[in-house]
């Protein structure tokens, strides 16, 4: 059965669809194998294994890497639950790629450097580590408050889900994108609960001087086009 969590990350995350022509092109650029950071429930996994290549999804929370195993459908991805600031795989990647702005999540600086100190360790010489980027202020696109999203619904047996971003925080140098969260249960009864996600502000320079700092070396940044739903990001790539 699916877990609570896999259900909201699908809601919330599975229908963003702007990146992954980027994630497509960097796969097929980079020889090697591809490591999915922050993987969720597989949505650029599964593609990118459909597509042939030799993937690892890594994501902390074990019950998401569950749905990916439940949906490969016969390709080969490998799953690998561990923390990203962390992680030694022992194996050295063509293409380790981080997106929809896990890196912002990574909790300021140290983390982001952790980040970058083992990530170094397991790109290929000839790899690049790809890292997606947004500036959470920027209402172009009416995706973080400037108007209302629409909420996202599904339903799992006789139980109705729904998720919608009502309003964005500041703390310090984190914005919170708080959603609310309805839960529908057979009889008409909702349970109404609160979800904030703490995203780090960062530019692409600093995310930039934090991996020179590593020992990373700096190449062109690619971009992610803004939809009606979302705004647009930066895509940071390195080589080692």
């Amino acid at each position: 059965m699916i877990s609570e969590a896999a259900i909201w990350h699908d809601l919330e995350c599975g229908s963003y669809q702007a990146d992954l022509e980027c994630w497509r092109t960097l796969a097929a650029d980079y020889v090697g194998p591809v490591l999915d950071v922050g993987a969720g429930t597989g949505r650029v996994s599964l593609m990118l294994a459909a597509l042939g290549h030799d993937v690892t999804a890594l994501d902390l929370d074990d019950s998401l890497l569950t749905e990916i195993a439940a949906r490969a459908a016969g390709s080969e991805i490998e799953t690998v639950c561990a923390d990203a600031r962390e992680f030694d795989l022992n194996r050295q990647f063509g293409l380790i790629i981080v997106p929809m702005l896990t890196v912002q999540l990574f909790g300021g600086r140290a983390g982001r450097g952790r980040f970058f100190a083992a990530a170094a360790k397991q790109i290929a010489p000839a790899g690049c580590i790809a890292l997606a980027i947004a500036d959470l202020h920027d209402d172009g696109a009416g995706a973080n408050g400037a108007d209302a999203p629409r909420a996202e619904r599904c339903t799992i047996g006789v139980v109705g889900y729904s998720t919608r971003a009502i309003a964005a925080k500041q703390r310090g140098n984190q914005i919170g994108i708080e959603r609310r969260r309805e839960i529908k249960a057979p009889d008409g009864s909702v349970e109404v609960r609160s979800a904030t996600d703490w995203v780090d502000e960062v530019t692409a320079e600093q995310l930039e001087a934090e991996a020179a700092a590593a020992g990373l070396a700096i190449a062109p940044r690619r971009q992610i086009p803004a939809t009606d739903e979302y705004i647009g990001s930066a895509v940071v790539c390195l080589h080692g």
